[in-house]
């Protein structure tokens, strides 16, 4: 094998490659502002939907996340949502927790999650979520003494979700009345 063998055909797939990626950044700079509002869209509804008797939300920047907590709103009318992200089976379960200003949760919501289809995939499912709402104190599965009844073979995805609404209640105890 001689040198133009070796060269050209590296030269060719260098300018596929190069190609490839200009097309690749040029697609991403495109969608990511699409990405963004959409994003933005989704977090409102659902902020809405776990704390409907509020307008509007402001995150807190400078809130304490500890535990699960990825991130604390305060609601105008005297509420927060706080958004958690505990471990369940498959992976981290995004929750979103309202609560208002007597530590009661208004809402719950399961934004994101990893977890068996058919199995802990229900904690998106009405029927699992909205018995979280009218709750306080701290929580547990039925399982372990409580009253939150647990998605039949899932558990371990019911746990999660009771845990974030207890990192939540549990900030909300803590830091509530300082905002």
């Amino acid at each position: 094998m001689n040198g133009k063998e070796i060269i050209r055909p590296a030269i060719v797939l260098l300018i596929i490659a190069g190609v490839a990626a200009a097309a690749l950044g040029a697609v991403q700079s495109i969608t990511a502002e699409p990405i963004r509002l959409q994003e933005e869209q989704t977090r409102a509804a659902s902020m809405k939907a776990v704390m409907p008797d509020a307008s509007s939300f402001e995150q807190i920047e400078d809130a304490e996340l500890t535990g699960s907590l990825t991130a604390v709103y305060k609601a105008d009318n005297g509420g927060f949502v706080i958004t958690t992200e505990p471990g369940g089976f498959g992976g981290a379960v995004n929750t979103m927790v309202g609560i208002d200003a007597d530590g009661v949760i208004t809402g719950l919501r399961v934004t994101k999650h990893a977890e068996t289809p058919g199995l802990g995939a229900k904690s998106t499912d009405p029927s699992f979520y909205e018995q979280f709402t009218g709750m306080s104190g701290t929580l547990a599965v039925t399982k372990d003494g409580g009253e939150v009844v647990p998605i039949t073979s899932s558990t371990i995805t019911s746990r999660a979700v009771t845990s974030g609404a207890n990192d939540a209640l549990e900030w909300f105890a803590a830091n509530g009345g300082a905002y």
